[in-house]
């Protein structure tokens, strides 16, 4: 049951308080109010999608964080990111986690490769003296043959083993947004 007629209830003109009500936001008065304006702008674009880095500051933030193996500079593991739109912005948090992912196994596997020829190059060879005509590596233990019948088998290029960990969803729009990169490339390419 109602105590007040809805003619008596309190609406926004006739309220109790007689204080006025303050603007949400102050208007800028100063000259710089569209400088302003845009760094607000920005600053609430950050507090929604979060900061990204430039790609100068992170190709350069990658290269202090690499580290060297047999002269091979390979790039830390990407770190899957959290804060896309997937909106196709022009520098998808995405595509340049596909890219760096991409350049950190490709370098990864350089560096393996690097320690494997390492391994089977003569010089690191058992420490038996060579006789002529016998071979140059004695094997020490079963594995330095280069194993069984796994690796006669041909496998997938990786890419696909690469990215198990990501939603299907998110890695068909990181191959659709790769396409259409490579498709924009080229069409530049003037022929």
């Amino acid at each position: 049951m109602l105590k007040k007629r809805p003619s008596q209830a309190p609406t926004l003109s006739n309220e109790t308080s007689k204080e006025p009500i303050p603007a949400t936001t102050p208007t800028p008065t100063s000259t710089n109010s569209s400088l302003s304006q845009k760094e607000l702008t920005l600053e609430r674009a950050r507090a929604v999608f979060g900061s990204k880095p430039g790609v100068r500051e992170r190709r350069i933030e990658i290269d202090a964080a690499s580290t060297e193996v047999e002269g091979i500079r390979v790039p830390p593991k990407p770190v899957e990111p959290d804060n896309c739109c997937m909106s196709g912005c022009v520098n998808c948090v995405w595509d340049m986690y596909r890219d760096e992912m991409e350049e950190w196994a490709e370098q990864s596997a350089k560096a393996r490769a690097a320690i494997q020829a390492k391994r089977e190059s003569p010089e690191s060879a058992g420490s038996v003296d060579a006789v002529h005509g016998s071979p140059s590596h004695t094997a020490v233990s079963m594995d330095d043959d280069g194993g069984g019948s796994e690796t006669n088998w041909t496998g997938s290029t990786g890419d696909d083993k690469l990215f198990d960990d990501i939603p299907v969803g998110i890695r068909e729009f990181m191959k659709t947004e790769k396409k259409l990169k490579q498709r924009h490339k080229a069409e530049e390419i003037p022929t």
